[in-house]
């Protein structure tokens, strides 16, 4: 591990302002958010393990969600997380701890799934999803050590780049080098569902290229129809992050068709080759294999996230139905709105959930950061000016050239495209083939989009990001902690991604209004 002087530095690089953009996500409502904010980063096991309570800031406006840390305490998390990350025996005993809690989490919300809510009445019901919540954010307190990696990362870095003589002779540059050892050994469902997919695609070429409907499956190849329902029963949560939708027949269907497209010969060395040709310090294995343990983590807590919500879902129904509200209006309360409205002592209109959904704020330990709990509409919005003004993301935007973004390389290669901007999955058929996809941060469920992008581009994510790996895997080309590509780019911009250098140019703007409004509110 570097110097304390040299951590200090990288930690202090990273966070060096008041606040720290985090990231921005679409698709995630404001209560499931809260609880983590609320829950985890202030609870006394958070500062147990990092050392300090973090305050957050949270804004949610045009279905997009923003998270920001304070930078203060978010300097100390990260210093306290490095000791871990780099012990090998208190790295392994946070690693069962994070695979405890989240096995904990899942099952909690398995039985909450499962209960008949007939039989319960207001009060039982808050109390059963009490117990699920509180599982669920232990989860997320020992899975946020994924957000403080950037000294790991810099080392892995620094490490590989001092083989690259040596990797040359075996056919492989650093970077695809880097990518094939921090690969988990360990598998999370993603994982497992796409080798499914594969297993499958490969099986049932002939009959997949004949494909015409589900009917035309099960009156013709009735196997692979009762194979892909099973498939379905296994999967079919998988990448429903918050508010879903579930996995269906035809997305399967799709799935298993671009796999085939997909499918590479090239043989790259495999990581115990590597391993044993540069016979790396034991100190040097150790930051590789901390690193793919992160992007199992990292997969694990998304994991977690799809089917806890899933499961979910179920309560936020019976509650809609109790209260006479629509399910997505439920996901838009505060829990302590929740717990008002199942107690009788409070009433929430349709029009004040409309004026959260266009705009609303919440803060996590008000009291050292100088504001209250909540905010909506205009007072909301100045919060997010205040903040944005007041963090690494306001300096970004100011800095960059109008026709440049620069990221982190993690996947080398260049392409030329079309932009196409992804924030959810129902916009994932509009990237067609060599198409540049840009996003905030990819998950599992955008893998039909990734497959024909010609690259990809992210505002979040390290090394470790899913992004990251997958184009490792795909041989695309893709950087990624931009920041700023998803607020900066449009769709149908013409721009050109080096990710050699970790730099994107834009050679053509769609349209001759070269800034966005959330640009021009940084200024």
């Amino acid at each position: 591990m570097a110097k304390n002087s040299k951590i200090n530095q990288i930690i202090n690089k990273t966070v060096s302002n008041e606040w720290f953009f985090l990231t921005k996500r679409s698709d995630i409502p404001p209560l499931p958010a809260w609880y983590k904010i609320k829950y985890s980063a202030l609870s006394q096991e958070n500062k147990k393990i990092y050392g300090v309570g973090i305050p957050w800031a949270c804004f949610w406006y045009d279905n997009n969600t923003e998270f920001y840390l304070h930078g203060k305490e978010y300097r100390l998390a990260i210093q306290r997380a490095t000791k871990i990350l780099y012990s090998k025996h208190n790295f392994n005993k946070h690693l069962v701890k994070i695979k405890q809690t989240c096995r904990d989490a899942q099952k909690s919300a398995l039985a909450l799934k499962n209960k008949h809510w007939k039989n319960f009445d207001d009060r039982q019901i808050q109390e059963i999803y009490a117990h699920s919540i509180k599982k669920y954010v232990l989860s997320y307190v020992y899975g946020f050590i994924t957000w403080c990696t950037p000294v790991l990362q810099n080392d892995a870095k620094i490490i590989i780049n001092n083989y690259s003589v040596a990797l040359k002779k075996i056919g492989i540059s650093p970077d695809q080098a880097l990518g094939m050892l921090i690969i988990p050994d360990d598998t999370t469902a993603y994982q497992q569902k796409e080798k499914a997919i594969v297993k499958l695609s490969k099986k049932y070429k002939n009959v997949l290229d004949k494909y015409e409907s589900e009917k035309f499956l099960l009156d013709n190849h009735p196997q692979l129809h009762s194979e892909i329902k099973k498939f379905l029963d296994k999967y079919c949560w998988v990448g429903f992050n918050y508010s879903g939708p579930v996995l269906d027949y035809k997305a399967v269907v799709k799935e298993l068709l671009q796999s085939q497209d997909s499918i590479k010969s090239e043989k790259l060395p495999t990581k115990e080759e590597i391993c044993k040709f540069c016979k790396f310090k034991a100190k040097e294995k150790h930051i590789f294999y901390a690193l793919g343990m992160i992007s199992y983590t990292k997969d694990l807590r998304n994991v977690t996230d799809d089917y806890v919500h899933h499961c979910f879902v179920n309560f936020y129904d019976e509650v809609s139905k109790r209260v006479g509200l629509r399910k997505q209006d439920i996901q838009f309360l505060w829990d302590d709105e929740l717990n008002e409205l199942l107690a009788g002592g409070k009433k929430i209109t349709r029009k004040y959930i409309q004026e959260k959904e266009k705009f609303c704020a919440a803060f996590a330990s008000p009291e050292s950061v100088g504001v209250r709990q909540y905010y909506i509409g205009d007072e909301a919005r100045n919060q997010r000016e205040h903040i944005s003004k007041n963090s690494n993301q306001s300096l970004i935007l100011k800095g960059s050239p109008s026709d440049i973004i620069k990221g982190t390389v993690a996947s080398t290669g260049t392409a030329i495209g079309i932009v196409k901007i992804i924030h959810n999955l129902r916009e994932a058929d509009k990237v067609k083939k060599g198409d540049i996809l840009v996003a905030g941060m990819t998950s599992p469920k955008y893998m039909p989009a990734i497959l024909n992008s010609g690259a990809i581009i992210t505002d979040d994510g390290g090394l470790t990001c899913h992004a990251a790996i997958i184009a490792r895997e795909l041989k695309k080309p893709c950087i990624i902690g931009t920041k700023i590509a998803t607020d900066i780019l449009s769709d149908g911009d013409l721009v050109e991604v080096n990710a050699n250098s970790g730099v994107i140019k834009i050679i053509k703007k769609k349209t001759s209004d070269t800034k966005k409004t959330h640009l021009a509110n940084s200024e």
